[in-house]
């Protein structure tokens, strides 16, 4: 009895190192042994809803200005990354929407890359079901590794859109620990396409469209791992199999002038540039602000994620909409400097415009779905939230004649400090806890500075 007891727990144990061995997610983790995740060492924004943050406009600070979360987007529109600590660049945090995907037109007539738009949220609203994580080098790497090469990856998980086996059912059960888990699809993109990925020949940048201007990247879905999941995400995102769907990847050769709220050269040095952003490198919002907002929401809609809004920089300490006085702020070292190359500088950032939203945050993050408020009665539909709300209460200024609402600001880094950081041969960071000084205060309009260069 005992032998038989014995074998049987041997056969299923055995069964399920099969079963999570060949798992897709496991097989892609397989992969990456030689990088670490980066993760932060707690999820900062899980008490966004607490009451603390449901303090009026008008109420004062309870204490210092701090940055409360950190998220980088690695893939534009796809699910964010938090982190403990960014780097900072001239472009933005570091690895914040490198990666963008794009789709031609369907009236596409040619093989012409320049029919091709990114694509987003807006339209497409499954796309915050794509969840991203980074992973990077550490100390004890290979250098022979092909993604320690390549400076690192961005694994990309969604649900798997083509109907499960009962063998790929059990895996996802023990892969994700759940006895209702969906079956996931993940793949990785290396960080730095090299000629190990992609002849030299397709290294070149090719051109497409983000919203009016035109970008440039390397088309990534030349990669292996790459074309093999683009077939199913056009399958979740419901594109036709004819259409051309594929993922670009900026390069400090294709980065975009920002050409609109402008900051000034004398505090920023030389002219901001950015990635995939649609204009400004960084974003700052208010976890207070957020939450002003979600009081003005119908009941069925609150609370209001915060995370809709997918800024950079995440603050707490200040009264709701402070942000939208700031000019210049400096972010202060408070939290450690874990990693041996982090400057201890602070970070000064120039405050240009706020942020007129769009749709996006009509969509739930975690069902990748529009929101809206409950039909009027004799209605099918209700009005779309948090955009009904934002337009109504939070068109504060008319700069911009499309903003549905403004909630947000956009910033510059100062040139300066960057400098400061290269000539010590450290990397200018800031971490979740350090504090923020504002130096300047005033009035914003967007779209008032013109092209000032």
């Amino acid at each position: 009895m005992a032998y038989a007891t014995t074998a049987l727990t041997l056969s299923l144990a055995t069964i399920t190192l099969g079963l999570l061995w060949t798992a897709p997610r496991f097989m892609t983790w397989r992969q990456l042994r030689k990088l670490r995740r980066v993760k932060p060492s707690r999820k900062n924004m899980d008490d966004q809803y607490d009451a603390k943050y449901a303090a009026s406009e008008a109420s004062s600070p309870d204490g210092p200005v701090r940055i409360k979360a950190i998220f980088i987007h690695p893939v534009k529109s796809c699910g964010p990354v938090e982190v403990d600590r960014a780097v900072v660049t001239k472009t933005g945090l570091q690895y914040d929407r490198c990666f963008s995907f794009a789709v031609d037109s369907d009236e596409k007539k040619s093989d012409d890359a320049r029919t091709l738009q990114f694509i987003s949220q807006r339209t497409k609203p499954k796309m915050s079901l794509i969840h991203a994580e980074l992973w990077l080098p550490h100390d004890e790497s290979s250098s022979q590794d092909l993604l320690v090469h390549a400076g690192g990856a961005v694994r990309l998980t969604f649900p798997d859109p083509d109907p499960a086996s009962f063998m790929q059912r059990i895996q996802a059960c023990i892969e994700q620990m759940s006895w209702n888990a969906t079956p996931q699809y993940s793949f990785i993109v290396p960080l730095t396409p090299t000629i190990r990925y992609l002849p030299e020949s397709e290294l070149k940048p090719t051109p497409f469209t983000i919203h009016y201007r035109e970008a440039h990247g390397i088309d990534m879905g030349r990669i292996t791992a790459v074309a093999a999941a683009l077939p199913k995400l056009k399958k979740l995102l419901g594109y036709p199999e004819r259409r051309t769907l594929t993922l670009f990847k900026c390069t400090p050769d294709t980065l975009t002038r920002t050409d609109k709220n402008l900051a000034p050269l004398s505090n920023i040095g030389s002219r901001a540039v950015h990635g995939y952003t649609d204009q400004q490198p960084i974003n700052i919002n208010s976890v207070r602000s957020v939450q002003a907002v979600s009081r003005m929401l119908p009941r069925e809609n609150q609370p209001l994620n915060a995370l809709r809004f997918r800024a950079n920089l995440w603050i707490a300490g200040a009264a709701a909409y402070d942000e939208e006085s700031w000019k210049r702020c400096r972010i202060v070292p408070k939290a450690p400097r874990t990693h041996k190359m982090d400057s201890k500088l602070a970070t000064t950032l120039s405050v240009v415009c706020r942020t007129s939203r769009c749709t996006m945050p009509n969509v739930d993050p975690a069902a990748g779905t529009f929101s809206a408020q409950r039909p009027a009665e004799g209605k099918k539909k209700g009005l779309p939230q948090p955009t009904t709300t934002l337009v109504a209460e939070r068109t504060v200024e008319d700069g911009n004649k499309a903003a549905l609402g403004y909630l947000g600001m956009h910033a510059v880094p100062e040139d300066r400090d960057l400098e400061a950081a290269r000539k010590r041969r450290e990397k200018l960071v800031v971490c979740v806890g350090d504090e923020i000084e504002v130096l300047e205060r005033g009035q914003h309009l967007y779209g008032s500075t013109g092209d000032l260069y």
